[in-house]
């Protein structure tokens, strides 16, 4: 890696936006997000024959924004944003485990909690290394879709191929990782990851592609503010 480069989570290159009031309301969106999807991938529900965490409800914002922050920021930034996510919810499985492990008061029964987030540890696992590697993906057919483009041209386009390649690898890393029946807390059949596998996937890219018209709207018009407020127009 060139030397200039060592250090780009911290410093910003030439080419690059600085962080805008808008970049960091987005951040703070994804970071959020995410955070709220791996809460919501410990409750389990029934799409017509196959089942699904929950957290596909909230998790496919999550391409939403990396997209854009890609489109309108760079690779690099959309990068810093995930590597921050990730960082996060770590921290959040962290402090889980040790909210759970420390000694309770006899009169509060924290049975729910431990019910309801003490395989968070677990989730939280699965997503960093899965988000990890679906966005790192997602990211890359991304990059490589908008190479030469100076524009917003083609940006739903980028948008969903790349995202399909990200939920892909995501999900499936996911569903293994966090519920395959080899310790019994949170564990799911064999036989349903499969369709766990495609329900997730399928839920995630037709609630992208639902929304696309209102994303690349969205894009557009944050694009449009930046390159107003940097003087590139």
């Amino acid at each position: 890696m060139p030397t200039e480069n060592r250090n780009w989570f911290f410093h910003l290159g030439p080419d690059e936006t600085k962080a805008s009031p808008l970049l960091m309301f987005l951040s703070t969106v994804f970071v959020g997000i995410l955070l709220i999807s791996n809460v919501l991938a410990n409750h389990m529900l029934q799409i017509f024959l196959w089942t699904a965490d929950a957290g596909a409800l909230a998790f496919p914002i999550t391409y939403i924004v990396s997209d854009i922050l890609s489109e309108v920021y760079g690779y690099k930034w959309s990068r810093r944003v995930a590597w921050t996510s990730l960082a996060t919810n770590a921290l959040f499985a962290l402090l889980v485990r040790l909210a759970v492990a420390l000694p309770q008061p006899k009169w509060y029964n924290g049975s729910y909690f431990a019910a309801a987030l003490g395989n968070s540890w677990r989730i939280v696992a699965a997503s960093l290394v899965a988000y990890w590697a679906g966005d790192l993906a997602d990211d890359r057919v991304f990059r490589r879709m908008k190479r030469g483009s100076k524009t917003i041209k083609g940006f739903a386009l980028r948008a969903l191929a790349s995202s399909f390649a990200g939920h892909l690898i995501d999900t499936t890393l996911f569903c293994i990782l966090a519920f395959a029946p080899v310790i019994e807390s949170g564990s799911v059949p064999w036989n349903e990851l499969p369709g766990m596998v495609v329900a997730g996937v399928c839920i995630k890219f037709a609630y992208e592609c639902s929304v696309m018209p209102i994303t690349w709207r969205i894009a557009k018009a944050v694009k449009k503010h930046e390159d107003t407020h940097n003087g590139n127009e």
